[in-house]
């Protein structure tokens, strides 16, 4: 019976889960315990390789708090834009009013940052040429907002791009290593339980069957 081979999909958690019952396994047969420092060794580098999908997964949420934080400041602008030209203007309906504000004030802050983004980018040069001194701040403040959220969406394509690249080249890397080890390790099996006249199965012992851990984090 053939071992069960560790998918690309694994998660790490999943993967130590493998490593450590194996080494422990190994550990407790007498025929089998000098097997278990090449597992140790990879659940040596296994910490590594997780140490790095965590600085991955902290870039995004990172970058992720970031975009929310973009969000808020540029609602809370589009907010104080939207009072402002009111107050000049008198009511939605006027044509300066309008030029701005094609949609609700409430259906252009109820979009993600990137959408939003998209809506308000061409305000600030001309709230920057109207003749009110708020309005004209109000423009600066916007082309701030608007230059910070550009920064956060950056980020956060960058930080996802960045777990991804590591899985495939690292963590897919780390799979593949393990389960050629581990492939190696069971043909040393068999030929010492035969060599040994060991009970059949005693070389399916040393690897665990099935996992209830996690699949790997969606990309």
């Amino acid at each position: 019976m053939a071992i069960r081979t560790i998918e690309h999909d694994a998660s790490l958690d999943e993967i130590w889960n493998i490593l450590v019952w194996e080494e422990a396994r190994l550990t407790k047969d007498k025929n089998a315990s000098d097997l278990a420092p090449e597992v140790a060794e990879h659940i040596t580098r296994w910490k590594a390789v997780e140490n790095g999908q965590r600085e991955a997964w902290r870039a995004e949420i990172i970058a992720q708090a970031a975009v929310s934080a973009g969000d808020d400041d540029l609602d809370d602008t589009t907010a104080a834009i939207d009072r402002s030209l009111l107050h000049v203007v008198g009511e939605r309906g006027a044509p300066r009013y309008v030029r701005y504000f094609k949609k609700t004030r409430s259906d252009i802050t109820r979009l993600g940052l990137e959408s939003q983004l998209g809506a308000v980018r061409e305000w600030p040069a001309s709230l920057k040429t109207e003749a009110e001194a708020d309005l004209q701040a109000l423009g600066a403040r916007l082309d701030a907002n608007v230059a910070d959220g550009d920064a956060a969406i950056t980020s956060r394509r960058t930080s996802a791009a960045a777990t991804a690249d590591h899985r495939v080249r690292e963590i897919v890397r780390f799979i593949d290593d393990v389960n050629a080890a581990r492939r190696t390790r069971y043909g040393l099996l068999i030929q010492r339980g035969e060599t040994l006249g060991l009970a059949k199965d005693w070389p399916n012992r040393f690897f665990k069957r099935g996992s209830s851990a996690p699949k790997a984090k969606s990309e």
